[in-house]
């Protein structure tokens, strides 16, 4: 999105005297930012004024400085004199302060969706981007600071009443929750959790929040390495879950009530679990793995960033963040209801490259994330499998995109993102395909990934998956693997070619119609498209033998039947029709190109004897045409290689088909 810049200097509202506030907005003043306006101010920003939103920001400011009240009686005290307001997800007001001395002692309020009535009788995860005293977030909801219940210490078990305690914070080096103390203060980028089981919150947290506080703009740091409560962390280390699941914290809670009743021998399930919010008052970018925003390091072994522990000390490590509403994108329906898919995953592959849903790696204001270390290398670790995280995030992390797009820059104060407009080069060949289950437009399962890369090899391992929709794994001759259900399955995209990869379900209800949905990403997956432009995943309905091309735009409606774990097949950019789509199969709605002896053929639908065929070249120049060709047999296409083409079918009948081919 291009933005307004409106730089606020000497020239303010109200001159001040004091020249480090650049810009002061007085008591009586109005000040209004629109959505996609950006405000720029060079020194300490002052608001001196009592009145509800003497700043109203629906866009984006800079603050290069302090966040600062005036004189005034109650000036900037309560938040409700700076409000940064929230239409929707990618539009909403935000801050940036910077190069910050930490000296902000004003209150803005920044508005986010309440919690859904789900965590009604639980505990809702957040993470505040503030400095006040805990229980001045009783103001947030209408409340009193009074009606903050914080008595329970941390470490000492109150029974009862710990849940009734108004906040817990997740510990990072005990694998539990503690409960907020009254007397202690926020600490903006930790995990907190909101206790949703009174009645008082359920009744407040409805609507839109508009949450009151005083930023906290200064770097953030923090460590983590978890070991449970009676163990070291070498008899931890050699611990399966099942060992130790069941053994009680000092709260006497079990383990397996915040990890998981799972049947598990694993070492390393259950250990290493870190959770982290953003610390601002602007979104947070975790894309960078390496280099100067390195914002993880992995501490064993005297330290290292995720792109030099990545196949050394880690391997599969990925960023989970919870979804409020799963909004896929897809047109004419315009988002979807979450329903069972809880997260966002983003995934680090084993070329440094991120898999998976780049939303993982966007933190909005107040939004949490979890760091995800599924498999370790205890000999790269020092002998252990526990692993030593250090998180710090600083200017550089901050932005006001919506999604992330990689490394920063500073220049003479000015923080700036790389263009999310950039051309997006492809050297990897990297295609993902991101697919959703929904049905009556809400999404019921955590989404699943076919990701194609030239340097990725298929694999076929064993393992087991109980979301409502996997993946299968596959072998480079183009087996599917039954045994082997996964969220992401990777592929060779410059060799597996015309394979069979596999898609399969959980707990489908026979006779239900459900839907396939899609999202296309091309060269990472920070630049989705709604159609490839090098390539074409085809889904093929063995029931039917209907193919149809993936498109970000469409999507794939089905009657559940009894074979649905192995009913549908995907194919890149080919698909060869040998074995599962024989001549008189092919049905209405089913005409493919595919490739044959080194030749490119359509294969028509039987609905009308004859066809008319017209080629063009991406540019829109017809390079070939035939009239009346007969539908009995297939037609080859004879053009020239290295070249996306689309292809027409015309019908006698009047139907038209428009397919896309590589050749």
């Amino acid at each position: 999105m291009k933005k307004n810049l409106l730089t606020l200097g000497l020239l303010a509202f109200t001159l001040s005297a004091n020249a480090q506030v650049l810009t002061y907005v007085g008591d009586g003043a109005k000040m209004f930012v629109s959505s996609g306006a950006l405000v720029y101010s060079g020194g300490d920003w002052e608001v001196n004024s009592a009145a509800e939103k003497t700043v109203e920001n629906r866009g984006n400011i800079i603050i290069v400085g302090d966040y600062k009240k005036g004189t005034v009686t109650n000036a900037a005290s309560d938040g409700k004199e700076f409000l940064n307001v929230y239409t929707g997800t990618n539009d909403y007001g935000q801050v940036k302060i910077l190069n910050s001395a930490g000296n902000t002692d004003a209150r803005m309020a920044i508005q986010r969706p309440a919690a859904s009535s789900n965590y009604y009788g639980t505990i809702f995860g957040i993470s505040f981007p503030y400095k006040d005293p805990v229980s001045y977030v009783m103001n947030s909801f209408g409340l009193n600071e009074s009606d903050f219940l914080g008595t329970c210490p941390v470490g000492v078990n109150c029974g009862p009443n710990r849940y009734k305690m108004t906040l817990e914070k997740w510990n990072n080096d005990k694998v539990m929750h503690d409960a907020v103390v009254t007397a202690s203060t926020f600490k903006a980028g930790d995990y907190y959790s909101i206790n949703l089981r009174e009645a008082n919150m359920q009744q407040a947290m409805t609507g839109i929040i508009p949450y009151k506080g005083m930023p906290n703009p200064l770097p953030y740091e923090a460590a983590g390495k978890s070991v449970i409560d009676g163990q070291t962390e070498t008899s931890f280390s050699a611990l399966g879950y099942n060992d130790w699941k069941t053994k009680t914290n000092v709260y006497n809670e079990q383990y397996q009530s915040y990890l998981g009743y799972y049947d598990s021998t694993s070492k390393t399930y259950g250990k290493n679990v870190y959770r982290f919010g953003n610390p601002y008052t602007s979104n947070l970018d975790l894309s960078a793995i390496d280099g100067t925003n390195a914002w993880l390091k992995i501490l064993n072994n005297g330290g290292a960033t995720l792109k030099s522990a990545n196949g050394t000390m880690i391997k599969d490590f990925y960023i989970t963040k919870r979804t409020a509403n799963y909004n896929i994108d897809w047109s004419p329906v315009s988002g979807s209801t979450n329903v069972n898919a809880d997260y966002y995953k983003a995934r680090l592959d084993e070329n440094n490259a991120w898999q998976g849903n780049a939303e993982a790696l966007l933190i909005r204001p107040f939004e949490t994330f979890n760091l995800n270390f599924p498999t370790i290398s205890p000999s790269g670790l020092g002998g252990t499998r526990i692993i030593n995280v250090e998180v710090d995030f600083n200017d550089n992390h901050k932005t006001f995109a919506y999604t992330p797009v990689g490394p920063v820059t500073t220049t003479g104060g000015k923080v700036a993102n790389r263009s999310a407009d950039a051309i997006v080069s492809n050297p990897d060949s990297f295609y993902q395909a991101e697919i959703f289950l929904t049905k009556d437009d809400s999404v019921l399962a955590t989404p699943v990934y076919l990701v194609g890369s030239n340097y990725y090899q298929e694999s076929s391992d064993a393992s087991s998956l109980n979301n409502g929709l996997f993946v299968y794994g596959s072998d480079a001759a183009g087996n599917i693997a039954y045994d082997s259900k996964k969220d992401i399955n990777e592929f060779n995209s410059l060799e597996y070619v015309g394979k069979p990869l596999g898609l399969g379900f959980n707990n489908l209800q026979t006779g239900d119609t459900y839907e396939l949905r899609f999202n296309l990403y091309e060269g990472s997956i920070f630049n989705k498209v709604k159609n490839l432009t090098d390539g074409i995943f085809y889904i093929l309905d063995k029931n039917s033998n209907a193919v149809s091309e993936i498109s970000a735009d469409k999507s794939y409606s089905f009657v559940a039947s009894d074979n649905a774990d192995t009913r549908f097949e995907i194919y890149w950019k080919e698909m060869k029709p040998a074995g599962s789509l024989n001549t008189g199969d092919v049905v209405k709605g089913s005409t493919v190109v595919y490739k044959d002896l080194g030749a490119h053929k359509v294969r028509f639908e039987k609905s009308s004897p004859k066809a008319n065929i017209e080629v063009y070249d991406m540019s829109g120049k017809l390079v070939l045409s035939d009239k009346d060709v007969v539908t009995a047999n297939d037609y080859v296409l004879d053009l020239p290689n290295n070249a996306v083409y689309v292809i027409k079918v015309i019908y006698q009948s009047g139907d038209v088909r428009t397919l896309k081919m590589i050749n």
